[in-house]
Parts: C-alpha cells; sequence; structure tokens
C-alpha cells in the first residue's frame, strides 16, 4: 500500500468521530448476536450463563450485571486509553440493555433483525459519544500509563496461556486443534500474539470441521 493511501486512511481513523463508527459496528454486531441466540440459540457473544438469564427470562439480573459491566468500562476507557470490549460491549450491551428492554416490555425490539441491529448501532452511538464526551475532562496524557500497563500485562500473560488455549482446541476436536497449533506456530514465527494465531486457526477449522 502506498505512502500517500497510507496517510489517507489514517486520517480518517484516527478521527474522533470515526470511533463512533467504530463502537456503532461493534454494537450493531452484538446486539444481532443476542437476537440471533434468542431466536435460534446460538450466536451469542459472551458467557452463555448470562444469555440463560435471558433465555430464563430473569432480565432484572440481565440487567443489572450487564449494566454494571457496561458503566464500569465507559467510565474506565476514556482514563485508560482502552475499552473493554468484553465488558462494556459483550457483556453491557449484549446483556444488559436487553435486559432492560425486556424487563421494560420492549422484547419485541429482539424478535427482529433489522430492529435488534438499530438498538445497537443506538446504543453504540450513544456509547461512543459519552466515552469521546468524558475524554474532553481528561487531562491530556493522564491515559498513557494506563495503557502501557494494561497492554503489557495482556501480551505477557499470551506468552503462558497459549498452551492451555492450544490444549482447549485439541479437546473439542483434532482438526480444530491441529489448524490452532498452525495458527500458533505462523503467530510466533511472525514474533506476533500466538494466541491470536491460535484462536483464527481454530475459527478456520470450525468452517470445515464444525462442531456438533
Amino acid at each position: 500500500m502506498s505512502e500517500k493511501v497510507t496517510k489517507k486512511y489514517d486520517g480518517i481513523f484516527m478521527k474522533d468521530w470515526f470511533f463512533i463508527v467504530i463502537c456503532i459496528c461493534i454494537c450493531a454486531g452484538i446486539v444481532g448476536s443476542t437476537h440471533m441466540y434468542m431466536t435460534y440459540n446460538t450466536g451469542f457473544m459472551n458467557n452463555l450463563t448470562i444469555g440463560q438469564m435471558l433465555k430464563s427470562g430473569d432480565y432484572a439480573s440481565a440487567a443489572g450485571y450487564g449494566a454494571g459491566f457496561l458503566i464500569a468500562r465507559v467510565l474506565e476507557g476514556p482514563l485508560v486509553g482502552l475499552v473493554d470490549i468484553g465488558g462494556s460491549m459483550m457483556t453491557g450491551v449484549g446483556a444488559g440493555i436487553p435486559g432492560m428492554l425486556y424487563e421494560a416490555g420492549y422484547g419485541w425490539l429482539f424478535d427482529n433483525i433489522a430492529t435488534s441491529l438499530l438498538v445497537g448501532a443506538v446504543s453504540g452511538a450513544a456509547i461512543g459519544a459519552v466515552i469521546l464526551a468524558i475524554r474532553k475532562f481528561v487531562p491530556n496524557g493522564i491515559q498513557a500509563g494506563g495503557t502501557d500497563i494494561m497492554m503489557g500485562v495482556g501480551h505477557q500473560l499470551s506468552l503462558w496461556l497459549g498452551p492451555l488455549f492450544l490444549l482447549s482446541a485439541l479437546q473439542m476436536s483434532i482438526p480444530i486443534g491441529i489448524f490452532g497449533a498452525i495458527g500458533g506456530a505462523i503467530f510466533y514465527k511472525m514474533d506476533k500474539n500466538i494466541v491470536g494465531g491460535i484462536i483464527i486457526g481454530m475459527f478456520i477449522a470450525s468452517f470445515f470441521w464444525p462442531l456438533v
């Protein structure tokens, strides 16, 4: 890719408004997965324990649990410079917001994929806007230390957890384990996070040898 094209993309991706676009896309997909889970019992992008709260009708617990994660991560994101997708979006948006809407009698929004995506998109836009608004009140540079610590710890832990991910892949099935090992080896050779390589290898294998 030419330097001119790279600068053009950087000019878009580094804009504040594009962060909101990213939040919209992520949250729309996550709430779409909630619709898939509630309708077809598959595709939920979070801990199935939380999903079971929604399936069993325990909407208040799902709302309280998810909303707690959402509020904490939205406040944390501007301070450390990283937004925890798992806590803020997968749990908060994927379970907390649906739990609140189900409890309020608006569960019909998740009966249709289009309305589910719309709910997710609106939620993502609101979250992105709130994070950027909070960030405006944070002094410049305060996020650097927290970001370094979070990213450093994650990288170091991945070096130790890689073999455990590989064992889990082998327990699922031999082909998935083999593809996971190949992905991890490729990423290790490229001096990248081996856990990412293992997971990508598992995803590729699951297309050919799905788990039933």
